[in-house]
């Protein structure tokens, strides 16, 4: 006597095809994520203890006037950028630079460059604003995210104050803007920048993080900046030694075509 299979409940066939979707559901995301990594890892993993109130939400990026000088002699400000690539910290000319220095500070402090993008990284050989592969420099600060763009205000000079060192860190400038674009410089760069004839004034030194910034690229972004700082018994040394071992005579940088942008024709 030939016998026919049970019928299988659709409420049971429904629930296979569930489990199924789900788990291949699963792999599809695991495999996603290993051939796509996400760009958070750094912010999430990488840059921690951000400071109370950052990334700020909204920040102001336009003023009227350049802050006020606010900075404390018998004070060391360090400032530290978690970026997409990780952290960088960087020591404040406060005594050599104490405008630029201050300014930055207070845009730091602000939360101006939360959310902000490196906007150029060189060398790039589809970005013939570089002028070449020996030029090294990661730029950034600009609000608009097109190298055209400032706080509303532009700073004075106080000179370079010493060559544009691996390292160093100063505050690009064109015609019409500066203020809040600066730039790191990845290579030794003075070479190319001292003769020029205008000043991008250095306010910083890189202390940790510079194999870091030798690894950002154009679209990295700064996710926060953390502004820290401790009492001295000594002036502040004007740089590290190994950013500027010597002073130099005063360079005037010209500013670039594409505006606060460190030139030759890098900009």
């Amino acid at each position: 006597m030939s016998q026919t299979a049970p019928q299988r409940h659709p409420a049971v066939l429904a629930g296979f095809v569930l489990i199924l979707t789900l788990v291949l559901g699963a792999a599809a995301y695991g495999l996603n994520a290993v051939t796509n990594p996400s760009t958070s890892t750094a912010k999430d993993t990488v840059c921690t203890n951000a400071p109370t109130g950052h990334p700020k939400v909204n920040p102001v990026r336009t003023y009227a006037t350049a802050p006020a000088l606010t900075l404390d002699p018998t004070k060391s400000y360090r400032v530290v950028m978690c970026t997409t690539r990780g952290t960088i910290v960087i020591n404040m000319r406060s005594d050599s630079a104490p405008l630029t220095a201050g300014n930055f500070i207070f845009l730091a402090n602000a939360g101006f460059y939360d959310g902000l993008t490196f906007h150029r990284v060189c060398p790039n050989a589809a970005d013939t604003t570089c002028g070449g592969a020996t030029f090294g420099i990661d730029q950034g600060g600009d609000p608009l995210g097109t190298g055209t763009g400032g706080p509303g205000y532009s700073l004075g000079d106080e000179g370079p104050k010493g060559p544009y060192g691996v390292g160093t860190v100063a505050m690009a400038r064109s015609s019409t803007v500066s203020g809040s674009q600066f730039f790191i410089n990845t290579t030794d760069n003075t070479s190319v920048l001292a003769p020029q004839p205008s000043v991008f004034n250095i306010f910083g030194d890189i202390t940790s993080g510079l194999d870091v910034a030798q690894k950002l690229q154009k679209g990295d972004k700064m996710y926060w900046l953390a502004v820290q700082v401790a009492t001295v018994t000594s002036p502040n040394p004007s740089a590290s030694p190994a950013a500027s071992p010597a002073a130099s005579p005063q360079a005037s940088p010209a500013a670039s075509p594409s505006a606060a942008a460190p030139s030759p024709s890098p900009s």
